[in-house]
């Protein structure tokens, strides 16, 4: 399948022998394999325009990283938009992807944004976004708010 991919540029020949049988692991394994950032978002569009193929938060969070490393700001936020138009709930792992990001874009002070944003739903950043809050924090030389932060996350941990 993933050789299909590769080697054949329109979608419909190419994933078109597995049909309607993709399971939620296989459309997320497809879209991480992409090396370009233009194809994972094609094959991403060609599911949500073939219905049978259901998207769910991690396909987009899958997508948001991908965007994100390439650093297609304007598609990674119309992708948020996205989301929020088709009720695709963010979870944990998505304001953890989006604080890596744009952390690592570049973009710390949005990346803290994303970090407001999550702590206002009610999430709790699980270790791997506390590693990525603390590295901002201490990129940003702001080692007290890292230090008050990591307090603040271990008492509720």
């Amino acid at each position: 399948m993933l050789t299909a991919l590769e080697e054949v540029e329109d979608l419909d020949e190419a994933l078109g022998p597995w049909g309607e049988t993709l399971s939620n692991k296989e459309r997320s394994i497809i879209l991480k394999e992409q090396r370009s950032w233009e194809r994972a978002l094609e094959i991403f569009e060609w599911f949500k325009k073939k219905r049978c193929h259901e998207l769910h938060v991690i396909h987009y969070n899958t997508v948001l990283r991908i965007l994100g490393k390439a650093k297609k700001w304007s598609h990674l936020r119309s992708l948020w938009d996205e989301m929020n138009v088709e009720r695709i709930a963010p979870i944990n792992s998505t304001y953890g992807t989006l604080i890596d990001v744009y952390s690592k874009g570049g973009f710390e002070k949005e990346a803290l944004i994303w970090l407001q944003r999550m702590t206002k739903q009610g999430m709790k950043p699980d270790e791997v976004t506390m590693a990525i809050v603390l590295q901002l924090y201490k990129k940003a030389g702001e080692y007290r708010k890292a230090e008050e932060f990591f307090e603040k996350w271990s008492e509720s941990s």
